[in-house]
């Protein structure tokens, strides 16, 4: 993180040295010199190029902490397909019921869904889904405990209400959901 500052730091010196190289050469130049214009010309053109870097700024310092949720999500969905496909392994052997394959089915389903909820997350939003990996974390835990018995059936609340929060807060972080909400 240190390098990225010191880039962004590197660079905003770069662009505010343009800044006064063009402002000397626009000291030195009479306003009636036909030069005079495309000296001027260089130094709004050197300060909008600092203003655009600079607006850029905050996206960049952004992008390590977005990948970081991005990987954060990604691990907690492969976990759950995991979860489903052992659940589904479970009832094929005999352990668990073979009801329980219709769970696997659609723990796959809403995997691919949560999948497509939390894609591209935006800067500043993609927090949520850190939070949404640790609910299907959650989830994953739960739900072989409660289909193997361990825990009371009306413990099924939770697990729901982890797939419904994980759902919404994967789908706040993406631009599909804020492009509604701006409507």
């Amino acid at each position: 993180m240190t390098e990225l500052h010191a880039e962004i730091a590197r660079d905003v010196t770069e662009l505010q040295a343009e800044i006064t190289a063009a402002l000397a050469v626009l000291e030195g130049v009479d306003e009636s010199d036909p030069q005079y214009p495309a000296a001027f010309e260089r130094l709004v053109g050197a300060g909008n190029a600092l203003l655009s870097y600079e607006a850029q700024v905050p996206a960049r310092l952004e992008q390590p902490h977005l990948e970081v949720s991005t990987k954060s999500f990604a691990a907690a969905l492969w976990a759950h397909v995991a979860c489903a496909v052992l659940l589904g392994v479970a009832a094929g052997v005999g352990w668990i019921g073979g009801g329980w394959t219709v769970l696997t089915l659609a723990q796959l389903i809403g995997t691919s869904l949560f999948y497509t909820a939390g894609k591209k997350p935006l800067p500043g939003t993609h927090r949520n889904l850190r939070v949404a990996a640790a609910a299907l974390g959650a989830v994953t835990v739960l739900v072989p405990l409660l289909a193997f018995g361990l825990l009371p059936w009306w413990m099924w609340l939770v697990p729901l209400a982890g797939w419904v929060s994980a759902y919404r807060l994967a789908g706040e972080s993406s631009p599909t959901d804020q492009r509604k909400a701006k409507a």
